[in-house]
């Protein structure tokens, strides 16, 4: 299914004109902070491929790699997709394209030989010592604009965010 971003955003005020028609209950300022993390998160994500292209990756495939960079012994695929929350179908994908690329290989599996695990190559580690500290320092600058307060208060409502995200998807039973 294709992705759809946002690339202009509505105002508060054009908000408040159109829940006017569409939904005269809404909570306006819950509708533009909503359209407003909506519009960062594509923004990032946009951004970020844009860096990680650079050097024929993905966001999803570094961060692969930053998880087996923490992970020295490797970890099975199935591991790898419960710790990133995705599915082994989008893992085995990722994995596919990393392992062509030569940044990370298969190896059996030292107690199960039916098994593998999933570990950086030299290669793979040398491209994550190398990119970690290009994309730290597009974060730092990225967050510069803020103060230790500011991104605390910031961290504080994300957290809040993360815990109450799961209601998005919740389904109202009649």
């Amino acid at each position: 299914m294709a992705k759809l971003f946002f690339t202009e955003i509505p105002t508060y005020k054009e908000i408040q004109e159109s829940a006017k028609m569409l939904h005269p209950e809404l909570d306006h300022l819950t509708f533009y902070s909503h359209i407003l993390l909506r519009k960062i998160s594509t923004d990032l994500e946009v951004n970020l491929d844009k860096f990680f292209s650079q050097y024929n990756l993905s966001s999803g495939r570094f961060a692969l790699m930053l998880l087996l960079n923490r992970t020295p012994g490797g970890l099975m695929p199935s591991e790898i997709a419960q710790k990133v929350g995705v599915t082994q179908a989008t893992i085995s994908g990722l994995i596919n394209s990393l392992e062509k690329a030569e940044l990370v290989k298969r190896t059996t599996h030292e107690k199960d030989g039916r098994s593998f695990v999933i570990l950086l190559t030299e290669k793979g580690i040398q491209a994550c010592q190398e990119i970690a500290p290009l994309y730290h320092e597009r974060i730092s600058k990225f967050w510069s604009d803020f103060s230790v307060e500011e991104k605390q208060s910031i961290s504080s409502g994300m957290e809040k965010l993360i815990k109450s995200v799961g209601r998005l998807g919740q389904t109202e039973k009649a």
